[in-house]
């Protein structure tokens, strides 16, 4: 099978989507843990950076059509929203990292993470039996060129700019094989919002979904390709950092991060998608439920790790290199 420049351009930004979010130790958990430590909250605002990094990648991207059919879509907020990101932040609390932060970690020898699509499969599973009716999208209003457009361009640039600006001036000393997490947030915005404009569907949480689970083999043959670049991405990010620690898991780990990944699973099959679709995807796409989900994720792991702080009287989660 002859690969097309699409497939060859998916496996190159899901390598550097890995990689980056390596670099950056991208993650919500970590960001939440930021706030609630009452530190600078770094991890934060990358995540504000790469969310406008990536709009100002997909919606000209969208405008172009540069391949058949890039799509920014939207949606409504329902309730089973709010309870999927509700589910998938206590997941994510209890793996101690979402789907991002997962990838970055992966990338540092965490076996235990290896667990984490069989957790993710169980929840999906779980809700596809409830057999909901599918929730209605539109077209952003972001899908084609006009005035709004422009300036959530100029608006994202804005952002995007005095982000890294903050990033920069509050940078510590790094290795010199560590980038600047302005640098990681603006290469995985970039790289992600290129993804999800030029195919959607090419993350874990629709490979599980569509391949796995509806027998989609054509979104199996896009997505598996990807998702192991963005692997690969991570991993050679940490050879090169020299932070591979091959962790062998004990039964408690594979439980717990089974358990997290199958929360995590439910809040995916209810959103749907995962938090990286919703900070690199719907948010720049001006999407209400997008908003709304990042938003109930973030107060969710805020007030577990504020509750988990209390009971154990200051003591700390291990989070991506916060």
């Amino acid at each position: 099978m002859m690969l097309s420049w699409l497939d060859v351009a998916l496996c190159a930004l899901s390598f550097g989507f890995g990689f980056s979010a390596n670099q950056g130790g991208t993650c919500l958990v970590a960001a939440a843990d930021e706030l609630v430590r009452r530190r600078p909250p770094r991890v934060f605002i990358g995540l504000i950076a790469a969310s406008a990094a990536a709009g100002l990648t997909a919606v000209p991207l969208a405008w172009t059509a540069a391949t058949d059919g890039p799509s920014i879509t939207a949606a409504g907020i329902h309730i089973p929203l709010v309870v999927g990101a509700v589910a998938f932040g206590i997941g994510a609390l209890v793996n101690d990292a979402c789907l991002l932060g997962s990838l970055a970690r992966l990338g540092d020898g965490e076996i235990r993470l290896l667990a984490l699509p069989f957790g993710l499969s169980a929840g999906i599973l779980l809700i596809d039996q409830a057999r909901l009716a599918p929730f209605a999208t539109w077209p952003s209003p972001l899908s084609t060129p006009s005035l709004l457009g422009t300036v959530c361009l100029l608006s994202f640039l804005i952002v995007l700019t005095l982000a890294s600006i903050k990033l920069t001036a509050t940078e510590p000393l790094l290795p010199r094989t560590r980038w600047p997490l302005a640098l990681s947030m603006l290469v995985l915005g970039t790289t992600g919002g290129a993804l999800f404009a030029l195919s959607p569907a090419w993350t874990l949480a629709h490979l599980l979904q569509h391949s796995l689970l509806l027998g989609d083999m054509r979104t199996g043959i896009f997505a598996f390709p990807a998702v192991a670049a963005s692997v690969l991405g991570a991993l050679a990010a940490s050879v090169g950092q020299g932070t591979v620690r091959l962790q062998t898991p004990s039964a408690r780990d594979l439980v717990r991060t089974f358990g997290g990944g199958l929360l995590m699973g439910i809040g995916i099959a209810l959103i749907p998608g995962g938090n990286d679709g919703l900070i690199l995807s719907a948010i720049p796409a001006l999407s209400p439920a997008g908003f709304a989900a990042v938003l109930t994720m973030t107060a969710t792991i805020l007030l577990g790790l504020i509750g988990r702080r209390r009971l154990t009287r200051g003591g700390r989660i291990d989070p991506h290199r916060t």
